[in-house]
């Protein structure tokens, strides 16, 4: 039973409502700040609706990656709300952004290029942001100073229990036209294990690659971004015998490119950290620096299949890759995937049923 929205008496939420008064008498758009389990989910929903009951046109958008609400989890999302809703789980996606992985960590630009991109969209409604749970360190205060200045909120809902997010409000108390809330946390938001989470995340993505074709691209036909592979144009049969030669004892090199005195290398299996094949790579062929990426970890790959301008279509799953055709395979609920000019690579691996395979590190691709 959804418990009442409105009125002090038996609401767990009455102390959230001086603030949720305070933001309908006024305008500008929202940002909900805070760690995980701290009711930003709710205090946002409980925003939505009352925003709908005032008469305003709300536009939401979701940038957890890790529990989306809003779209599958990797990425972050906006919906266009006209009517009450029960949970933002319900909403339909208006559209989404990549990010590549249910945290980001690693991933900063993307999130802050997506949030800035999908809030652009909202045009003249009521911006209502739900933010992820990533406060800690600096690169969490890297990431909302950024989002902050990219998205200009008028009011920052700053839910904490122990101070843990003043390193991020602090500039935001120097702004000007920006007001900093700090409402208490109900003692009715209750925390949830890790496991739930990381339960609710391999629904979700279950639910979303329930039903996928396999679809063939062409390495010739289509962008690769987020990774070095495809960057340039391969290296010669005599140039990739002599890779393997060098290499050999180690592992096979099935691809090779140059780019910017980079040297990219697909190999079959990981390259000791000391190994005098690659010094002699080095030298023989005067690159800077090295790429090396193991070929068998790139599958199930968490991939982004856009449209020519930039428009996320859907996720797919990296399955296959044959350096002899130049394809990559790719299972995707995508119901066009031959609309996608752009496979964006992220670095969370998983298998079609939602379970976590680990993360490839940026430099792995």
């Amino acid at each position: 039973m959804t418990p009442p929205e409105n009125g002090a008496g038996s609401d767990p939420f009455a102390d959230w409502e001086p603030t949720l008064e305070s933001i309908l008498s006024a305008e500008g758009s929202v940002q909900v700040v805070g760690g995980i389990d701290v009711g930003k989910t709710t205090f946002t929903r409980l925003l939505v609706n009352r925003a709908i009951a005032a008469g305003k046109r709300v536009a939401l958008l979701d940038t957890d990656p890790g529990q989306s609400e809003i779209g599958p989890p990797g990425c972050i999302g906006l919906a266009f709300v006209d009517a009450a809703v029960g949970s933002l789980a319900d909403l339909a996606p208006q559209a989404l952004a990549f990010v590549g992985n249910t945290s980001p960590v690693s991933h900063l630009i993307e999130h802050a290029a997506g949030a800035a991109r999908l809030a652009g969209l909202a045009a003249d409604r009521m911006l209502i942001v739900d933010t992820c749970g990533y406060i800690q360190g600096g690169g969490a205060r890297r990431l909302h100073q950024i989002e902050f200045d990219l998205l200009q909120p008028a009011h920052v809902i700053a839910l904490q229990r122990h101070g843990e997010l003043e390193p991020i409000l602090a500039p935001l108390r120097h702004r000007t036209g920006c007001r900093v809330h700090t409402p208490p946390i109900p003692a009715c938001v209750a925390r949830k294990s890790p496991a739930l989470r990381a339960q609710r995340r391999a629904m979700r993505f279950a639910s979303y690659f329930e039903t996928t074709t396999l679809h063939t691209f062409s390495f010739d036909e289509v962008a690769l971004v987020g990774t070095w592979l495809g960057g340039s144009d391969p290296l010669p049969p005599h140039i990739l015998k002599f890779l393997n030669q060098a290499l050999g004892f180690h592992a096979r090199v099935y691809h090779a490119e140059m780019c910017d005195r980079v040297l990219g290398l697909m190999v079959s299996r990981p390259l000791p950290t000391e190994t005098t094949g690659l010094a002699m790579v080095q030298e023989q062929l005067r690159q800077q620096s090295l790429a090396v990426t193991v070929a068998p970890n790139l599958r199930h790959l968490l991939l982004g299949l856009e449209s020519g301008n930039g428009k996320l279509l859907g996720l797919g799953l990296l399955e296959a890759l044959d350096f002899r055709r130049r394809t990559l395979g790719v299972r995707t609920p995508v119901r066009t995937p031959q609309a996608a000019h752009i496979l964006r690579f992220g670095t969370l691996r998983l298998t079609p049923d939602g379970k976590e395979l680990g993360s490839l590190r940026p430099n792995d691709l």
